[in-house]
């Protein structure tokens, strides 16, 4: 496969791309001494080891915490920063009082559609899903909008408690698997390929 110049394995990996990570559910915790932390929940093991990868990719280090063994938290990962005065300016960026509000200047690039995608992204029945918090999110509505920016317009979902936007077609598939770059170790069918089977 032929990557865009646009896409993940182009592009300079940035902090700007942990927008991805909030647009997959992330977020960003204040410190009590101005400092800041950006934390997600993700599903399987790969996806921990990925992120902590491409986290320090971008001179950021992260450690992954395995969460309760009961209750609705059982079996998650918590990949997180820890707290530094270096993430304040992004986590203000996305903020406003305890709500997170999409900021006025969200580009997302390839380098943030492939950490949305490590984090939450999973081929299923009908084409590919990038899960988002809840519907009537404002960060869900970015997310939306930001693919449709790409190239990569996607039908909102929610069904069954995975809200998220849907990928389908071959072609919108492949222009999107063009833009994450290489499969992370361990992702298998979650990672989108030029065809569908």
């Amino acid at each position: 496969m032929q990557f865009s110049l646009f896409g993940a394995a182009a592009a300079t990996p940035t902090r700007r791309d942990f927008d991805g990570i909030v647009l997959a559910g992330g977020q960003w915790v204040h410190g009590r001494s101005g400092d800041a932390r950006l934390s997600v929940l993700v599903d399987q093991r790969w996806r921990a080891e990925a992120l902590v990868e491409e986290l320090e990719l971008r001179g950021q280090p992260a450690e992954q915490v395995e969460l309760g063994h009961a209750g609705e938290l059982k079996g998650l990962i918590d990949v997180r920063t820890p707290f530094g005065a270096e993430l304040a300016p992004a986590a203000e960026r996305w903020t406003r009082g305890a709500r997170l509000v999409p900021p006025a200047d969200l580009a997302l690039a390839g380098g943030g559609l492939r950490l949305w995608a490590i984090a939450k992204g999973q081929r299923d029945e009908s084409g590919y899903l990038l899960g988002t918090p809840g519907l009537d999110s404002g960060v869900h509505r970015a997310a939306g909008a930001q693919l449709a920016a790409l190239g990569l317009a996607a039908v909102g979902v929610g069904e069954r408690g995975r809200p998220g936007w849907r990928l389908t077609g071959l072609k919108r598939i492949r222009r999107f698997a063009e833009l994450l770059g290489e499969s992370p170790a361990g992702a298998g069918i979650d990672w989108p390929s030029d065809r569908i089977d």
